[in-house]
């Protein structure tokens, strides 16, 4: 069941929702929108287009008597973690999220988690913002989480984005990379937000303490070791280790030891289609790139070394081998 789903079958009480006047202007637009809709439709269809509009206007705190439009007080799930990860194709990814709707409350506004997502060595968050009273808040202001999984300090990078609903609403994402996730399990997090931004502390966080289980993604992901070394002509090498293939991305894990960035990798199938990364990351630690999901069962594939950008820091990068590693 989607979250939609979910969400349509809430009990929720619009008494406690204000009825807020539309302008002269909005009231036309309004009718216009409707009168152009049932236009359109065949004589049969028209009285059924006027019923489940009718019914949508009643599900949202439309008044139809009136014309007034009541959802600016009404909750707001906010964008799902499926639109952060790729704005353009439908995906549902509902059997591998959680829903949490638990919402926090301080000094510069209402925090609401909605939903959350273990990938990869990844948990993915979206949450909805509606800054208090005088708070001037916009989408170049990013709030990170500071998260302990299963009380341990994990994490080894945080990323944000966020997003304009409206003047009052902000969907903000999380991306937040961690170490040894414990795939299979139920999962303890405490996440904790202490800045609206860099510069914005907060006197009293936004704390969430939630449970993610993992056991329907771990039963759908493969782990596959490859150990393989890629030989430069400067006499460096580069060690791939791992690919974590999950039905939400794929992951390559790999030892860098120069730490240049000029180098990053490709998965190739064996029908000829490339595969870029979307993320690449160079560190002492870790080094990983992310791509797109694949199906190992439709086709082979390979990981390919690609030169990915000039570095000026790069002493004799040395010229890369070519070179295909099956990955299946």
């Amino acid at each position: 069941m989607t979250i939609y789903r979910e969400l349509n079958e809430m009990d929720i009480d619009l008494k406690q929702y204000e009825e807020q006047d539309l302008s002269h202007f909005e009231k036309k637009q309004w009718e216009k929108r409707v009168l152009k809709k049932v236009k359109k439709q065949k004589p049969s269809q028209v009285k059924k287009y006027m019923g489940v509009t009718a019914a949508m206007l009643i599900a949202t705190g439309l008044s139809l008597s009136t014309g007034i439009v009541s959802i600016a007080n009404m909750p707001f799930v906010g964008e799902t973690i499926e639109k952060y990860l790729n704005q353009n194709e439908n995906l549902d990814f509902s059997s591998y999220k959680t829903a949490i709707g638990q919402t926090a409350e301080n000094e510069k506004g209402k925090l609401t988690l909605n939903e959350v997502m273990i990938d990869g060595g990844r948990l993915l968050l979206s949450s909805t913002y509606e800054p208090a009273d005088g708070i001037d808040f916009h989408h170049k202001m990013h709030p990170m989480p500071k998260v302990k999984m299963n009380g341990k300090d994990l994490t080894s990078s945080t990323g944000g984005q966020s997003i304009e609903l409206n003047n009052s609403m902000f969907t903000v994402y999380n991306e937040v990379q961690l170490k040894e996730i414990p795939m299979g399990e139920k999962i303890q997090f405490h996440i904790e937000y202490d800045r609206l931004d860099l510069e914005l502390k907060m006197n009293q966080p936004w704390v969430f303490d939630i449970e993610v289980p993992t056991e329907k993604l771990a039963a759908d992901s493969k782990t596959i070791t490859l150990y393989q070394n890629i030989q430069l002509e400067n006499g460096r090498s580069i060690k791939l280790e791992k690919m974590i293939v999950t039905p939400i991305s794929t992951v390559l894990y790999y030892d860098w030891p120069g730490e240049e960035n000029h180098i990053a990798f490709k998965i190739v199938s064996q029908s000829g289609k490339e595969i870029l990364p979307g993320t690449v990351s160079v560190a002492p630690e870790e080094s990983y790139n992310r791509f797109s999901a694949i199906n190992l069962e439709s086709e082979k594939y390979y990981v390919v070394p690609f030169e990915h950008s000039e570095n000026p820091g790069a002493d004799q990068p040395g010229k890369l081998p070519e070179r295909s590693i099956p990955i299946n």
